[in-house]
């Protein structure tokens, strides 16, 4: 019989597909593995994405507060709303026990110590105290900037201070403010 010749010659023959299943028990081990670490990510995001409700809601308050400060006759109304709400985005992150008995002095050092910053009793911050009981002739005495100053300072708290660990009291407590209760947040 001769090798080389031509009648000895087949089609190609074509392999199997390939299974789209990995071919190892290993390849299940750590695809398990990825899809756990996977789902404990977007759970640990979405639980934090709940505990900074009240952030994104403090947030929006200060800016449709900067929005009617547009209007610099504004202040009087305005500017006396700004600590009861830092108050309240305090002890929405804090906790009423830990924060509802803070004031003047300790107030500020409370702010700055939970915002790493010193804006509060160093800076545009101090303005914060006096907005609360000063008469509205003393809003007409602020300038642009010390009013500026402030918001940028409040803002900056409300973005970026420190909140404790979960607490269960803190998820059930309710926050009253002039005759208004609601759970821990704002309302507009």
């Amino acid at each position: 019989m001769d090798t080389t010749s031509l009648q000895n010659l087949h089609d190609i023959v074509t392999p199997a597909p390939a299974s789209w299943l990995p071919p190892a028990p290993g390849c299940y081990a750590s695809s398990l593995s990825v899809l756990l670490l996977l789902a404990w990510f977007l759970v640990k995001r979405f639980r934090a994405w709940q505990r900074d409700g009240y952030r994104r809601e403090a947030l929006a308050q200060l800016r449709r507060f900067e929005k009617e400060l547009a209007d610099a006759t504004q202040y009087q109304q305005l500017l006396p709303r700004l600590p009861e709400l830092v108050k309240r985005t305090a002890i929405a992150a804090y906790g009423r026990v830990q924060v509802a008995s803070l004031n003047g002095t300790d107030w500020l050092i409370f702010l700055d110590k939970t915002g790493s910053t010193e804006l509060f009793t160093k800076g545009s911050g101090q303005l914060l105290l006096d907005c609360s009981y000063q008469p509205d002739t003393w809003f007409a005495t602020l300038s642009n900037e010390q009013v500026r100053g402030l918001f940028k300072t409040v803002c900056r708290w409300v973005g970026t201070h420190r909140y404790e660990v979960e607490r269960p009291e803190r998820i059930s407590q309710t926050i009253s403010v002039r005759g208004h209760t609601s759970r821990p947040g704002f309302s507009p």
